[in-house]
C-alpha cells in the first residue's frame, strides 16, 4: 500500500503542514485581532471612566461655586436691606424735618401777613394824623 515516502503521501503531508500552518497564522491574525479589538474596548472603558470622574469633579467645583455664590448674593441682599432700612429711617427722618419747616414757614408767613396788616393799619392813622395836624395848623 502507500508507503509514507511515496509521492503520494509526502503531497498529503506537505498539504496537511501546510494547513496547519495557514490556520496557525489566521488564528495568530485572529487572536491579534481579537487583542487589539479587547484593548481598544479597554480603551474606552478607561477613557469613559475618566471623563465621568473628570465630569464628577466640575460637577462638585461647581456646586461649591454655586454655593459661595449663593452665600455671597445673601450677604449682599442682607446689607442692601440694612442700607434700605438705613435709607427709610433718613427719608423719614428729613420727612418729618420738612414738615416742620413746612409749619415754621408757614406760621411765619401767617406772622408776615399780620405784621403788614398792622404796618397797613399803622400807615394809614399815621396819614389820618398827618392830616389832622395839617388841618390844625392851616386854621
Amino acid at each position: 500500500m502507500n508507503n509514507p515516502s511515496t509521492p503520494a503521501a509526502l503531497n498529503v503531508k506537505r498539504s496537511i503542514d501546510r494547513q496547519r500552518k495557514e490556520q496557525r497564522a489566521v488564528t495568530s491574525i485572529l487572536g491579534g485581532v481579537g487583542l487589539a479589538l479587547l484593548l481598544i474596548i479597554v480603551g474606552c472603558a478607561t477613557l469613559s471612566g475618566f471623563g465621568g470622574f473628570v465630569l464628577w469633579k466640575q460637577i462638585q467645583r461647581q456646586s461649591v461655586t454655586v454655593d459661595q455664590m449663593e452665600q455671597r448674593i445673601n450677604k449682599e441682599i442682607a446689607s442692601l436691606q440694612s442700607r434700605d432700612a438705613e435709607l427709610a429711617s433718613g427719608l423719614e427722618s428729613a420727612g418729618a424735618q420738612l414738615a416742620k419747616q413746612l409749619s415754621l414757614l408757614e406760621q411765619a408767613k401767617a406772622q408776615l401777613s399780620r405784621q403788614e396788616k398792622d404796618a397797613a393799619t399803622v400807615r394809614q392813622r399815621l396819614s389820618m394824623l398827618e392830616g389832622d395836624s395839617g388841618e390844625r395848623r392851616s386854621r
